[in-house]
């Protein structure tokens, strides 16, 4: 398995060696399934396979995922399809290729963004590098879908614990991204007074433990911070460059805005109390609650019922590609359960017979959305 690690997990960041290899092998499946297989590459890389159907003249309708991972990642985290970056691991923010495909990014912005560790390193780049930079335009108006359904382990223990075989996916909470950069002054640890100090470490541990406390405080949301670097790294100099991200989710988004205007009050207020600057308080990303369309969640919620699964509606708590693709056709997503709630990590699992459960709702759903097609055109 491409980008498979020794404990049984995956690190295969967006645009990396082992993304090259699993796109190929992707591309070469498609065209092994059908020969007469539409198979094209879009100028954000995601990789499209349009199959012929009776009635070619109308959109068709998607089923698909990502093939990235985050560096820690699991072997059942989004594996079924197209959508490029939709990590944001690698190259924040995420969900990138489908922002760009629903018009919400710009191909060049997005094109612009860069690697976490080093910053010289674009997008871009590294989807010339990979051979993945394609020549049609990523965009719903030239390449446009009648529906999208997307297929995923839930990433949580919701499922697991209501004992349900699969859940019917019809909302999306919100969730923001910032990047922040404090800057204070460099000295002598074992010389400088305690009153003296501008230590940027210091001041950014602060902001840490108030973004632990206003994630708990939400009850229902979440908040954290996931990048922290700090500089110089030495035991003879107070740190004075700390470099941090954090994400804020809630499903309300009046109380998503509150969160984060709460802890962008409390970064402010920290550097001038310590004596810092903040050089970069920037959000990378803002995606709101959101609702899937009823049409498609109900085409999947019937084959549920149809086949006799034991199933629930239930809430997405993480960004997806469909919360984009949403935006511009009618949307939905399946839900299996995984082992003990666990993602992006090495013990990320569901069963073969969850996967299958899955699989057989999504395809159900999408032959229902077709049967809604084919009687809306022949009206």
């Amino acid at each position: 398995m491409a980008g498979a690690t020794p404990d049984g997990g995956l690190h295969r960041l967006s645009c990396s060696d082992p993304d090259k290899v699993v796109r190929d092998w992707f591309a070469k499946e498609v065209r092994a399934i059908d020969p007469n297989v539409k198979y094209f590459v879009d100028k954000m890389g995601s990789q499209w396979a349009i199959f012929p159907g009776e009635n070619n003249d109308i959109p068709p309708i998607a089923v698909g995922s990502h093939l990235d991972s985050v560096q820690t990642g699991g072997r059942y985290d989004g594996p079924l399809g197209v959508w490029t970056n939709e990590e944001g691991a690698r190259f924040p923010p995420a969900c990138m290729a489908s922002s760009v495909w629903a018009g919400q990014l710009s191909l060049e912005d997005a094109h612009r963004c860069t690697d976490t560790v080093n910053r010289s390193i674009t997008i871009g780049d590294e989807l010339k590098r990979i051979g993945y930079a394609g020549e049609v335009e990523a965009s719903h108006r030239t390449n446009p879908l009648s529906a999208h359904f997307e297929i995923h382990i839930e990433q949580g223990s919701r499922l697991e614990k209501a004992g349900k075989e699969v859940g019917i996916v019809d909302s999306s909470q919100g969730m923001v991204w910032y990047n922040v950069s404090l800057r204070g002054f460099t000295r002598h640890t074992d010389t400088t007074f305690m009153e003296d100090r501008r230590d940027a470490l210091a001041g950014a541990a602060k902001c840490v433990v108030e973004i632990q406390r206003v994630g708990r405080e939400s009850k229902t949301g979440m908040a954290t911070v996931s990048l922290f670097k700090s500089s110089p790294q030495n035991f003879c100099n107070i740190p004075d460059k700390v470099d941090f991200s954090f994400s804020a989710q809630h499903t309300n988004l009046a109380v998503l805005r509150k969160m984060e205007e709460g802890i962008l009050a409390f970064i402010r207020n920290t550097a001038q109390e310590d004596k810092l600057e903040v050089v970069t308080l920037e959000k990378i990303w803002d995606l709101e609650p959101n609702r899937f369309d009823e049409t498609a969640v109900q085409c999947l919620e019937d084959a549920a019922k149809e086949m006799g699964f034991n199933y629930t509606r239930i809430g997405n708590m993480t960004g997806h590609d469909s919360s984009y693709t949403r935006l511009v056709c009618p949307t939905a997503m399946v839900f299996t359960p995984c082992k003990d709630g666990i993602s992006h990590n090495p013990a990320e699992y569901a069963s073969p017979e969850e996967c299958s459960t899955g699989a057989q709702v999504i395809l159900g759903g999408v032959l229902n959305f077709d049967a809604l097609l084919r009687k809306k055109l022949s009206a």
